[in-house]
């Protein structure tokens, strides 16, 4: 009788020396998972997104975004490393003198998902399980299809979900923060 042998688990630090090639990866609790690309509207969302965010940052001196599937560790032993589409650092948290190759120091502050057509409902909650367990303070998704956004905290039991006629304001973690949920999306 054959016995079937597990693949060893990779670390982060691993994951992050690795060539894996073209395409996108995660590494979910030490195995790479293969991520299919984003369409065209994915991209443009999540340009628009981290516009609104930088210049709100810049504009308040607040913070900054990185973009492009930014590595965020969520878990440790075994490791999970996941893309974040935008992420939001305070200058407080992570200074830009500070940005890093590689895995930032501090998880995010903000990390916005734009909800693709390959995601899927249970992944996509257990992704935003891993970034608030890890210590990201809000984690919002974007859903083109619908144009609503979702927010997350780890402080509260149930998401706020704004709709394309809702406006983004009051939140704690972005002081002075406004925008129309419209503006999110194409």
């Amino acid at each position: 009788m054959a016995t079937e042998t597990k693949p060893s688990l990779i670390t982060a630090e691993q994951f992050m020396q690795m060539d894996l090639g073209d395409g996108l990866h995660e590494l979910v609790r030490g195995e790479i998972l293969d991520v299919p690309p984003a369409g065209q509207r994915h991209g443009r969302i999540c340009f628009k997104t981290a516009m609104i965010l930088e210049r709100f940052g810049i504009e308040t001196g607040h913070g900054y975004v990185a973009t492009n599937d930014v590595a965020v560790q969520t878990e440790r032993s075994p490791d999970s490393v996941r893309g974040a589409d935008v992420c939001y650092f305070t200058h407080a948290r992570l200074p830009e003198s500070k940005i890093v190759e590689g895995i930032p120091p501090v998880v995010p502050d903000l990390v916005v998902e734009v909800y693709s057509p390959s995601d899927r409902p249970g992944k996509l909650g257990e992704k935003i399980s891993e970034y608030l367990n890890a210590g990201v303070p809000m984690v919002w998704v974007l859903y083109p299809e619908r144009r609503t956004l979702r927010i997350d905290r780890a402080a509260d039991p149930v998401p706020m979900v704004l709709g394309p006629d809702d406006t983004v304001e009051k939140l704690p973690e972005l002081p002075g923060f406004r925008c129309d949920v419209a503006e999110f999306f194409v």
